[in-house]
């Protein structure tokens, strides 16, 4: 049947997507020609091909195992004992930031990962969010993902980082949420948080995850500053307590344990160190910024498979860096 693509002949929300999907994706045609084509702006191609990809009607695999990367990815096994490592290429542009690219690889790689009737364990972040948004829905069935940590401040905080919520509507799973913020303001708001049966079977179910989803924040800490859940002053004293980034909102030192300060006995949910009988525990990140601590979270043994990007690979096993 001889469709009329051309302009003005939109139709449905559905075709729309397909038909962008297929004029970029097959035809070649560039995001401006199709604006032009179908009547609609670039930067609503742009959008339907975000919606294309996230609905799983565009999957994307790449891969090109060439030697250099290869030789990455083994030393970065040896180093850091690592069960296995991937590594992706480090250019990012204004629209996809290296964060988002890291984790659109990262959900190629955890698509082989899982296995019907599993429960995954997620941290949150834009990495993992990227993650969620490019897993492949059919992977597996019957999957529960539960949030290792708890919440974000505000409605935008959380567009921009959730990951459980967004992973758990793409595999069509069931999801378990800790009902309290990823800090608490005081000692007996966290007791209280914690004294809720949600909070104990979310946690419960965290710590007995088949697979955990880790993302890690860098010295700048930016995203629990931008959110709101951190204080320039408590970020201050953070790091010169020797904090060089968090993890599960945990502030990490130089040996990749967490700190001796406050704010750590005020996060809700499971900590670094409680994540260690969990079987496979993926690091996605990537960064200048986060080198020191995922090479400090490596050497402590909390990841059992790192995905990174090219940059950061070489930093991570260039000589002088044990």
């Amino acid at each position: 049947m001889n469709r009329p693509w051309g302009k003005g002949s939109v139709g449905s929300g559905y075709e729309t997507l397909a038909r962008v999907a297929h004029l970029y994706y097959v035809l070649g045609y560039t995001q401006a020609e199709i604006a032009k084509r179908i009547g609609i702006t670039r930067f609503k191609v742009h959008r339907l091909l975000v919606q294309a990809r996230e609905r799983g009607m565009v999957r994307i695999e790449i891969d090109v195992p060439f030697t250099a990367r290869l030789d990455l990815e083994s030393m970065l096994v040896s180093r850091f004992g690592l069960g296995s490592a991937f590594v992706c290429p480090s250019e990012e542009s204004d629209d996809v930031p290296l964060s988002e690219v890291i984790g659109q690889y990262a959900a190629m790689v955890c698509a082989s990962l899982l296995r019907d009737g599993q429960t995954i364990a997620t941290s949150w972040g834009s990495t993992l969010r990227a993650l969620a948004t490019s897993v492949d829905p059919g992977a597996a069935q019957d999957i529960a993902v539960v949030s290792m940590i708890g919440s974000l401040a505000t409605r935008s905080s959380q567009d921009r980082y959730e990951a459980a919520s967004v992973l758990a509507d793409r595999l069509s799973a069931e999801c378990f949420y800790l009902p309290g913020p990823i800090l608490c303001d005081s000692a007996e708001a966290k007791e209280a948080i914690n004294a809720q049966p949600t909070t104990r079977l979310a946690i419960e179910r965290a710590a007995n995850a088949d697979i955990a989803f880790l993302s890690i924040g860098g010295r700048s800490m930016s995203s629990l500053r931008e959110c709101g859940m951190l204080s320039d002053r408590d970020y201050e004293e953070a790091k010169a307590a020797g904090a060089i980034g968090n993890l599960l909102g945990r502030f990490i030192g130089e040996d990749g344990k967490p700190i001796d300060h406050p704010l750590n006995t005020l996060c809700v949910g499971i900590g670094p160190e409680e994540i260690r009988g969990i079987p496979c525990r993926v690091m996605c990140a990537g960064g200048e910024r986060k080198v020191d601590v995922i090479r400090a979270v490596l050497r402590r043994e909390q990841a059992t498979i790192l995905v990174t990007d090219e940059q950061t690979a070489h930093a991570l096993v260039e000589p002088g860096s044990h």
